[in-house]
């Protein structure tokens, strides 16, 4: 009876991996050409690091497959008990009804096969089927569902040499080492630069106390000549960036703003040199901003350390809890066509 419950196992993963390949398969045959294809365990592990905008580590990683296209790629932190695990996946899978089929990878050593295997059993018993375990370390990765697909020592890939992350690095996608890398990016300048920022921000205060009834018509004009600036490339003085942190603290300034910025990458890195020059008590509006650009081009690791940033700062910032909320309904950028809208 258990040789027969074994090998009945065995062959129902070996038809999951042949499900999951031509699930692949087919979205690789719907895509557009303009968008790379997905169509083995490989592709799939090399393209992780570019969908979560960072190499993940010690983490699990919930992959969910549609007809059409790759639907979610949700990170969580290893350490988490299995119930947080648990709850959040299944939040995200919840929100998404169009995955057909569920991966869960465990990156790490030895000691995440367990809850990894643990994860993956509570997600089946609340209805979602997970048709493939996998653990990945450094450049291998093993099957934790049988002990056969792949050798003991693991199967070797390479992630910067697969197609996919050949395809991702073309379409403008980045994977950064880790999460900390990440959060890096919008932590404040410090030492002389912000020294100076802050006797900036003196000179436009005293500049704005002089006329403050012209604060929304000035805020305007300031955001239509950064946004110029950078689009030619040209990098704002500490004055124009003082000026901007001010003005942007009205909520009208700040819509207006929001109405002109979408996906270009030029905004995204006006928005980051500005997050990051700011003093950091007019940061807020600035951070909420760039949480936004980050998500409208679908780089969700930066948007959401961006927004946590400017809610920090500033419990009370909306557009920071807006792209806050986009990001844990795990929605694309497409759900939103027309902006700003009532927060």
């Amino acid at each position: 009876m258990r040789a027969s419950l074994w090998i009945t196992r065995r062959v129902v993963h070996r038809l999951a991996i042949k499900l999951i390949e031509r699930a692949l398969r087919r979205c690789a045959e719907r895509m557009p050409s303009s968008t790379f294809r997905l169509t083995s365990r490989e592709d799939l592990l090399g393209y992780v690091p570019y969908g979560l905008g960072f190499y993940p580590q010690e983490s699990l990683v919930l992959v969910g497959l549609g007809q059409k296209r790759l639907e979610l790629c949700a990170r969580a932190d290893a350490s988490w008990p299995t119930r947080q695990h648990v709850s959040q996946f299944a939040q995200a899978l919840r929100r998404i009804r169009k995955i057909t089929a569920v991966l869960l990878l465990g990156y790490g050593g030895a000691e995440i096969a367990d809850p990894t295997r643990a994860v993956g059993s509570a997600l089946e018993q609340r209805g979602y089927p997970v048709m493939e375990l996998l653990r990945v370390t450094g450049d291998r990765f093993f099957c934790l569902t049988c002990g056969e697909c792949t050798p003991p020592e693991g199967r070797p890939f390479e992630v910067k040499a697969s197609a996919a992350a050949a395809a991702a690095i073309f379409a403008g996608m980045v994977a950064r080492p880790d999460r900390a890398s990440v959060e890096r990016l919008v932590r404040p300048i410090g030492g002389l630069a912000a020294v100076a920022m802050s006797q900036a921000v003196d000179r436009a205060g005293k500049r704005l106390d002089e006329a403050p009834c012209h604060l929304q018509q000035w805020g305007r004009e300031a955001v239509e000549q950064a946004l110029s600036k950078a689009r030619h490339g040209d990098r704002l003085d500490d004055d124009e960036v003082a000026w901007l942190t001010l003005v942007l603290q009205d909520t009208e300034v700040r819509d207006h703003a929001w109405r002109l910025t979408d996906r270009e990458v030029w905004q995204l890195e006006l928005w980051l040199d500005l997050t990051r020059r700011a003093e950091p008590s007019l940061a807020a509006p600035l951070a909420a901003l760039l949480s936004w650009c980050a998500w409208r081009q679908g780089d969700g690791a930066l948007a959401m350390v961006a927004a946590a940033r400017a809610q920090r700062l500033d419990p009370a910032q909306r557009l920071a809890q807006f792209v806050a909320d986009l990001l844990d309904r795990a929605s694309p950028p497409s759900t939103v066509t027309k902006w700003p809208v009532p927060l």
